[in-house]
Formats: C-alpha cells, structure tokens, sequence
C-alpha cells in the first residue's frame, strides 16, 4: 500500500520496546533512541550513555540493538533501557559492519586487523561470545567488508568497498568466494561474476528469495545480486538525486545501507549523501519517509526530521521501526546519537 504524505500524521500504537519511548508514534516519526551531542563512552540509562561516532546497528532475535562505536573501538549493546559496554579489547578497532545470523551468531568487522595494522587491506571479520564480550577472528585482511551479513548456514556475505566486490567467507573453512565484481575495479556494469562492477559497494541485505540487495554507493545505485552472481540495477542511475516514484526513474544520492523487511516486502535505504531515508514498497514505488535533504539533527515526522551521519540502520520488526546510526560520518562534529523511525 502506497502512503499519502497525509497518512503520516494518522496516529498508531507504537510499543515501547528495549530503550523505554512514549507509547504513541506515528507512521515515519524519529525518536531519539540514546547518544547525544556529546561524545564519550558512558555506559548507563540510554538517556546519559555516550558514543563517539556510531555508525552501525544490528537488532537480534531478543531485541537487544548491538551499535559499532566506532571511534571507540567498541561494540555497545542496548537492552532494557541501558546501555553496556560488550566488546572492548586489544586491536580490536574501528567496528562498522555488524550482522546477527539466523540462528542468533553475532559477527563484526573491523577495519583494522588483529595484528594492530589499518589500510584498505586490513578489514577483518569477528565471532563476539554475546555473553562474555570476547570477539575471535574469523578471517583477517580481507579488503574493507565494510558491508556485512550472515545467510541461513552462517556463512557471511562481505560487500568490499576497496575491493569493489561481492563474496561469501565460509567462518569455518575460511574460503572466501567471489560472488561478483572484478577485485579492485571500479565502475558500473550490470553483468555476470567478474564482469559485473560496483563502485564502493557498502550495505548489504538479503531478500526472502535469497538474492541480494547492495548499496553501490558511487554509482547512486542499489543493485541486485543473485548467489550465481548475475547484477542487474534495482533502483537508481549514474545521476545523483532525490527523485520519488516509480523504481525506473527514481534517483538516488551516495545510498549507503539498505534493509530488505521480509513480511511487507518493503525495501529501506539510507541515501546518506541525501540525507535521507527512502522506502521501495512492495509495489515498486519509492517514498522519502525521513529527511529534508540537509544535513543536520532533528526529530520529527518523515521529511520534518534531519540526520547528520546516517551510516547504518538495521529493521526491528516487532516494533515495526528502523534503528539508525547517526554519527558523525567521520568529520569529528557533535553527532553521536542511535535514533529509531516508526514504519
């Protein structure tokens, strides 16, 4: 169902859920979840925990909200309101990638390596131990897998922005299998395997088919993967832009994360170079449902709000909400907040 800009304002129940909000929302309404202007590394109620630039959220199966602190060097956790400290160790550094399995695996990845070294090269993906905090390698120098998430069996999908490639890292064998993109090429091509191009493909979802969906960030372009490795265009073209409608035509600007909701079959992107929050529905159409267009902090209803960093963003399906890391997107400024949008 399509959704008039006036359906935004029709009041719905909104359960309160892990960081304790006001019962009542409506339809694309941010709320801030926890983070302030303030940066720092304080544990605590959600409402005075602090974060140095959060980039990254994942949501698992019993509503916990993990976030990659990133300029901490820590993954933090959201449960009942409160905010704690889970992985803080030795070389682990820079977290931006952050997937929960199917069957409740949490896995990481890094910038830098185990051995202390950050490049283009060092990107390295984690197993956490959710109770004790403790992160393992699973494979190290893998390029930047900056985009991350885990299929059915465990294995990991990695969306490498330095290597401009789609692969599969089995954690137990540690083979990592290209999927698509020529290694260290970028460009645009809707092809096959090695002759298909990305430019600084970033977040990545799966579909309830089993394809996949990439932010090819440069290109302005969401593509579709599929496990044979065939890319075509999902939505957007080489012009950067904010044009709603239909999928054909719309336009899109640096989308850097996308998350696939497999009962409506909607589809969410943070267009971060926009500033905006864009949905394709199930219908093919796509919809700005948070963001005006500038950079900037504020809450509000669907294109009355405003976020600064919006890296990454993950679906909490119970509570019906998109939970969004808003940073600073690595210029240093006073945005460090976890915000939530109604959907």
């Amino acid at each position: 169902m399509i959704r008039s800009r006036s359906a935004f304002f029709g009041v719905c129940l909104f359960l309160a859920g892990c960081a304790g909000f006001a019962a009542s929302v409506v339809p694309y309404q941010s709320q801030p979840v926890t983070g302030s202007a303030t940066s720092g590394a304080k544990d605590g109620p959600v409402g005075t925990a602090t974060f140095n630039n959060p980039v990254n959220v994942a949501v698992d199966l019993d509503g916990s909200i993990y976030v990659c602190d990133f300029d901490n060097g820590i993954v933090r956790k959201l449960k009942s309101g409160v905010v704690t400290t889970l992985v803080k160790q030795a070389n682990f550094s820079h977290p931006f990638g952050i997937t929960v399995s199917p069957s409740g695996t949490l896995y990481v990845s890094t910038d830098a390596n185990d051995l202390g070294a950050k490049d283009g090269t060092t990107g390295t993906v984690w197993v956490v131990d959710k109770v004790t905090g403790v992160a393992t390698v699973v494979d190290r120098n893998l390029g930047r897998p900056r985009g991350i998430v885990a299929l059915a069996d465990d294995r990991i999908v990695l969306s490498n922005l330095t290597r401009n490639t789609i692969s599969i890292l089995d954690p137990v064998t540690k083979s990592n299998t290209l999927i698509a993109g020529s290694d260290g090429v970028a460009g645009f091509n809707d092809a096959s395997g090695s002759a298909a191009l990305f430019s600084r493909p970033y977040g990545v979802t799966v579909l309830l088919g089993g394809d996949l969906l990439v932010a090819d960030q440069n290109n302005n372009r969401i593509r579709r993967v599929t496990m044979a490795g065939d890319v075509t265009t999902f939505v957007g073209s080489s012009t950067p832009g904010a044009t709603d409608g239909d999928i054909a035509t719309a336009t899109l600007n640096g989308p850097q994360d996308v998350a696939a909701d497999p009962t409506t079959g909607d589809v969410y992107i943070a267009d971060t170079t926009g500033h905006r929050i864009r949905r394709v529905t199930a219908a093919n159409v796509v919809q700005t449902i948070g963001g005006d267009g500038t950079q900037g902090y504020a809450e509000g209803v669907g294109p009355m709000s405003r976020f600064y960093g919006l890296e990454g963003f993950a679906l909490d399906l119970p509570n019906r909400a998109l939970i969004v890391a808003d940073g600073n997107g690595g210029d240093g400024s006073d945005h460090n907040r976890v915000r939530r949008v109604k959907i």
